[in-house]
Parts: C-alpha cells; sequence; structure tokens
C-alpha cells in the first residue's frame, strides 16, 4: 500500500500535516510522540548494511589460506554463502580468488543476506570471539563510534526537537552517537538535560527533560569502555534471547511502556527483527491500543509505502481493530516520506505552531477570531516560503547525495537564522561564537510552557504578529523576505527586499532590549535604511538611543513599530499590516 504518491519535498509533507494528517501534527506538537529509530536515519554516515556485507564477506574470503584445508575461515566462509541460498549451479560459478567485489552474483547474494544480516553476524570463527565478525570485522568501535563521523539532517532535526520539548523520549537500535553530537554542537551542556540510558543501571541515573534509550548499545561507550562490548546486540543468538534474558529486563520493560501509553513515530527503524516484534506483542497484552478515525494514530510511520512486516506491525499494535479497519489504519500509519523531509518538516512546524499559538493568546479577546486566523494564516505562508527553500530546484536532475547536501546546508541556515532571531529579541545581542550554537523558543510544549511564570508568553506572541505581517508582505509581494547574518549583525535578524531598498529588520522585546541592542553596535538608529520591530509598548519617555540627544537634528531615522501598540489601536490584519508598512516606510 502507498500513499497517493511519496511525499519528497518538505512542502509536500507538511501540506499533508495540514490535512490528512492534522490530528498527528497536533499530537505531535503537544510532546505526545515517542520517536523509535533505527539505521535510516544515518544511511549517509555510516555503511548501510549492504556494505557491511560486502565487507564480511571479503574479510572471510581474503582471510582462508588457501593452501590449509583446515583454515578457519573457510567454514565460516562457506557458512555465509550457504545462508544465501545460492543453487548448485550458482555455487558452482563463485570463484573465491577474485575480490567479492567483482562478483557477478554480488547483489544477488547480498540482496538475500540483508534479510538475515543478524544470522550472517552471529556465524563464528574458530578460535575468535563469538563477535569477532561484529567486533574485528565490522570494526564497530571505529565505524560507528569514530568521533571523526559528522551528524546528518536527521540527527540535527532530533537534536531540535528534543530541545524543543516536543520529544522527551526516544529510542534507538543504532549504535552511532550521531544525536548525542548534535546535540552537543547545539547545546554544549545537553548532558543537563538529556539522560542517555544504554546499561539497565543507567535508568537509576537522575531524570532529565529527555530520555534517550540505546537499546542494542552504543559504540562511541564501547569505543573506551570494553564493559560496554556485550551490549552490541547484533547477532541472530542476541536478538533470540533478548526477549527472555535477565539482564535485559529492564530495557524491555521501559520500551513496552512507552509503546503502551505513549504513540510512536518509527523513523529509519525497519521493526522487522523478532525481538521488537516480540517486544511489541508484550506491550499491547495488557493494554490494547483501539483505533478511531478521531484520534492521532498510534503509530506513525516515516515510509513512503507500507511493507508486509509494517502491516504486521500494525496488527499487532491494533488487534481485533485492524481487521476491521486495516485501509484506514495503513492509510493514518504511512506518512509517505522519509527521514529527511519528515524531520524538517516538523522543525518548521514547531516554532510555527508554537508562535500560532502564542500569537491567539495575545489577540483575543480584542480581535475577531477570523482575523486572528488570517495572520495566523500569513505565518504559515511564512512557515511555507522557508520549507520551498529546503529542495533545490529540479531536484529530479541531482544525485541523492546532492539533494542530501543542499539540506544539511539549508538547515545549517535555518539553525543560525533562528537562533539569531532569538538572541536579539530575548537579549539584544548577536549569538557569540563561544555560546550555545541554539537556544530553543520553549523547551517543552508551548501550552506547557506558559504556565511558567517567567516565560514571555506575551512577548513571543507579538513577535509572533510581526511574523506573520512579514509573511503577509512576502505572500502579497510587497518585499521579499531573505536572512539576516550573525556574521553582520548591521544587517539585521532578517531583510525584507524591495526594488528600492534593502532593509535590515531587527525584533526586540522591548525598549530595554533596543538599547543592549544598540550598545553591542548591531543597530545603528540612523541607519535611515533600517527597521525595528518592538514587541512591548514603549515607555512614553523612553530614550531612543543610549547617546544623548537635544532638539531635532533633521537626521533621517530608522524605522520604528511597536507591535503591541498597534495591535491596541486596530482591530484587522489589513489595518495592522498598512500600519507595519507605513512605520517601516515601504
Amino acid at each position: 500500500m502507498m500513499t497517493a504518491e511519496p511525499l519528497r519535498t518538505v512542502p509536500a509533507v507538511l501540506a499533508r500535516f495540514d490535512t490528512t494528517l492534522s490530528q498527528f501534527a497536533a499530537a505531535f506538537e503537544d510532546g505526545q510522540y515517542v520517536l523509535w529509530l533505527g539505521s535510516g536515519i544515518s544511511r549517509d554516515r555510516v555503511p548501510n548494511v549492504y556494505s557491511l556485507l560486502e565487507r564480511v564477506i571479503e574479510s572471510l574470503r581474503v582471510s582462508i589460506n588457501p593452501d590449509d584445508e583446515s583454515c578457519a575461515y573457510r567454514p565460516a566462509f562457506d557458512t555465509v554463502l550457504e545462508l544465501a541460498s545460492l543453487t548448485a549451479k550458482e555455487r558452482a560459478t563463485i570463484d573465491s580468488t577474485i575480490p567479492f567485489a567483482e562478483w557477478a552474483l554480488r547483489e544477488r547474494i547480498t540482496g538475500v543476506l540483508a534479510n538475515r544480516y543478524a544470522e550472517v553476524l552471529d556465524v563464528e570463527v574458530e578460535g575468535e570471539a563469538k563477535d569477532y565478525l561484529v567486533w574485528e570485522v565490522l570494526d564497530v568501535p571505529q565505524t560507528y563510534g569514530s568521533p571523526d563521523i559528522e551528524p546528518d539532517v536527521e540527527h540535527y532535526c532530533i537534536a531540535l526537537l528534543m530541545l524543543e520539548g516536543l520529544v522527551d523520549s526516544a529510542v534507538t537500535a543504532n549504535w552511532d552517537g550521531l544525536v548525542e553530537k548534535a546535540l552537543s554542537e547545539l547545546m554544549p551542556a545537553f548532558d543537563a538535560v538529556t539522560r542517555v540510558i544504554i546499561k539497565p543501571e543507567d535508568f537509576q541515573l537522575p531524570k532529565r527533560h529527555v530520555e534517550f534509550v540505546k537499546f542494542h548499545g552504543c559504540a562511541v561507550r564501547a569505543h573506551g569502555d570494553a564493559s560496554y562490548r556485550p551490549l552490541l546486540i547484533a547477532r541472530h543468538s542476541q536478538i533470540s534471547i533478548w526477549a527472555t534474558e535477565k539482564q535485559h529486563r529492564p530495557m524491555r520493560k521501559r520500551l513496552e511502556s512507552l509503546y503502551s501509553e505513549r504513540p510512536t513515530l518509527m523513523l529509519g527503524l525497519s521493526a522487522q527483527d523478532a525481538n521488537l516484534h516480540h517486544m511489541f506483542g508484550t506491550a499491547v497484552e495488557d493494554l490494547t491500543r483501539p483505533w478511531s478515525p478521531t484520534t492521532a494514530p498510534a503509530i506513525v510511520l516515516s515510509e513512503e509505502s507500507l511493507l508486509p512486516h509494517h502491516a504486521h506491525l500494525l496488527k499487532i499494535t491494533y488487534g481485533e481493530d485492524y481487521d476491521k479497519s486495516a485501509s484506514a489504519i495503513a492509510e493514518s500509519a504511512i506518512l509517505g516520506s522519509f527521514g529527511k523531509p519528515t524531520l524538517l518538516a516538523l522543525v518548521l512546524s514547531s516554532p510555527t505552531q508554537k508562535l500560532a499559538f502564542l500569537l491567539e493568546k495575545v489577540l483575543q479577546p480584542a480581535w475577531a477570531e477570523g482575523e486572528i486566523q488570517r495572520l495566523t494564516a500569513n505565518l504559515v505562508d511564512l512557515r511555507d516560503y522557508a520549507a520551498s527553500n529546503a529542495n533545490p530546484c529540479k531536484s529530479e536532475e541531482l544525485q541523492p547525495s546532492e539533494i542530501s547536501q543542499f539540506q544539511r546546508e539549508f538547515l545549517a541556515r535555518l539553525i543560525d537564522m533562528t537562533h539569531l532571531v532569538l538572541t536579539v529579541f530575548r537579549t539584544g545581542r548577536v549569538p557569540s561564537a563561544d555560546g550555545p550554537r541554539y537556544e530553543p523558543l520553549s523547551d517543552r510544549p508551548v501550552n506547557q510552557a506558559i504556565l511558567n511564570p517567567d516565560f514571555p508568553a506575551k512577548e513571543f506572541g507579538l513577535l509572533g504578529v510581526a511574523l506573520a505581517l512579514v509573511g503577509r508582505g512576502h505572500a502579497s509581494g510587497h518585499w521579499a523576505a531573505a536572512p539576516g547574518d550573525s556574521t553582520s549583525p548591521s544587517n539585521g535578524v532578517l531583510r525584507l527586499v524591495t526594488d528600492q531598498r534593502d532593509a535590515p529588520v531587527f525584533f526586540v522585546k522591548d525598549a530595554a532590549t533596543l538599547t543592549e541592542l544598540e550598545l553591542d553596535e548591531a543597530f545603528d538608529d540612523s541607519n535611515g535604511s533600517a527597521f525595528v520591530v518592538i514587541a512591548n509598548e514603549e515607555p512614553t519617555a523612553s530614550t531612543r538611543s543610549p547617546r544623548p540627544r537635544f532638539g531635532r537634528d533633521g537626521k533621517t531615522r530608522a524605522g520604528r513599530f511597536s507591535v503591541a501598540s498597534n495591535v491596541a489601536d486596530t482591530a484587522s490584519a489589513d489595518d495592522l499590516f498598512e500600519a507595519f508598512k507605513l512605520a517601516g516606510g515601504f
């Protein structure tokens, strides 16, 4: 089963969030979903299963001593080929004296073994450790645990969603440490908000905002601590006893609890392993997951189509309800997109939905609901404009690696721009090079954040109004919105570009923050092209610059717009937009 067509661009995924998957999107923004992560999110950073299988076969082949009939590598090599289910005729064509990469049957063999990789890795070489193929041949410490491996789009997006408080629990079968590395790059003190669980005793560590469970072990830890080596789960014998072995019971019970109590979003996880199917089945034995078309789905898969093992998972999860509503359940469960576009869409949706929520709060009840919705739609327009830049033009003419590189660069710019806007708005200072690379709009879902008396809900709501006006002008063709540049603060946090003008724009929460911005020499009030947007009302007697002025000097000053004052003086999106244009001189 497949959605109408695969969703391979970020705008297409966002459109589905706004329509057929709106219940999922709303529940995700509420922090309800647990992420279940698999190797698919790291496919561009670590070798895929086919490459690993080639490595195993070639290593065994070259290790065979042709002059020693009792060579321990020979039976291991033969056993792996037997697992490929070759016919006698096919087996007879194999010349083991030539590199595996040159075999005519190479793709045929790796294609079959990809579904039996755990059995391949369980093949033993006499005289070597049981995990020889995993530890020595695959070289797990270096292949997956090297500090030189850089996070990809998926890892940074997951880290952003964790920092924004939308993901408080994530579980992964991956050995790499790329999510943790992305977190540490974005927020150096990430371990203060994240608890990484690998060993059973890790469940006794102090709780944090985010729980990251690595149920198949961690190559980064194993790289420097031998006690983590036995926790690397990959071999068939390990997977078979994982569901019953006592040492894994705390991990199983935690995963069962997460699966039965919380909805699941799976990314890059095939969920084919028998231990997972057993765990999922056990999880819903006592607490079944009912199906309803009016609630968020219990399981959502970031896949383009429904494969047999996905259908099996849905049947395990929903039980009798699946037999009654199989088609509707499948339609709700398949996003139609893989990890990169899915996660980029969630990252763009997150601040938009938070600001839209706060925008409504700050305008109610003075403004009519219809006018509020018009501004909310303009905020979505700005989101969609950003999303339109997440995929290269004529992407069908590019290689997947070129598209991935484009999306990495897009996300890097998005992170820098978001951090610049929020830091200047909060503090009046440009982010420092040695500080955090990202600070969230809120560290929890916005409906929870507003309960904190220190959270500037009103100011962020007014920022949402200002950004909606920017989106309104961009969508209507009054200007083109462009990102600012943290390396050149005078260029603004963003720019509004017309045929006559390229205006640097600054957003600050109040007059005191604006003063900080001027003292930081990021904003020059004498720049007549600049436009400063202040969320709150300005005190009547406030000074527009930390430098004293006496009388009128006749000089041009930057445009100035108080969102709160103009919201109080208008009652429609049109009137507010006209006031915004007038203040900015557009």
